[in-house]
């Protein structure tokens, strides 16, 4: 599930469901090497939300964790979809060309990039300009608390807009689901780090 995918969701079809879903999103990347690295993504949602989402799979819908590995969490259930291998290799879902963005720079620094640019807009669009105050009443507090974060390991963080941790060795950027909705963050354009290995 990339951004796209989570953008869709709020589409007039996922909203109800959206709605509900009180999910958390982490997307994270470890630099390898100068040539290879690993991608995780983990999305966790409410049990009972997961069934109702593999019910409307039957109808064409996308099944929740298709292609990731399913850990029951108590109330939750994770979905865990880890990439490897090749910067060149990793397709992170390449059909909707939102997955992040590894590159060699030189020196032994690989840059990974995350565009976020289209994510507020495809929200707003899904979610319409004029957005009922019960509505987003609601969504503000069905996702009280729950947010997608991104995060890049894997050396000295040396180039960052995110937040470095106090080792300097990794780098987190999250984005609170509820901001997001109400139009209230201001994202840039892409989110990015620079790793020395």
């Amino acid at each position: 599930m990339t951004m796209t995918t989570i953008t869709r969701l709020a589409g007039a079809s996922g909203l109800a469901l959206l709605l509900t879903a009180c999910m958390d999103v982490s997307m994270s990347v470890d630099v390898l090497s100068e040539t290879d690295a690993e991608a995780t993504m983990v999305t966790s949602m409410a049990a009972d939300m997961v069934e109702l989402m593999n019910a409307q799979a039957e109808a064409g819908d996308e099944e929740f964790c298709a292609e990731g590995e399913v850990i029951e969490n108590g109330d939750m259930i994770d979905c865990v979809v880890v990439e490897s291998g090749p910067f060149a290799e990793l397709d992170f879902d390449s059909e909707e060309g939102q997955g992040p963005v590894i590159e060699a720079i030189g020196g032994g620094q690989v840059r990974v990039t995350f565009p976020t640019g289209d994510l507020a807009e495809s929200l707003d669009e899904s979610m319409g300009d004029d957005q009922d105050p019960q509505m987003q009443a609601m969504i503000t507090s069905m996702f009280e608390g729950h947010a997608i974060t991104i995060a890049v390991t894997g050396g000295t963080i040396l180039d960052t807009n995110m937040e470095i941790s106090a080792d300097g060795m990794s780098a987190s950027y999250e984005i609170p689901f509820v901001d997001l909705f109400a139009a209230t963050l201001d994202i840039p354009e892409e989110i990015y780090a620079v790793v020395q290995k």
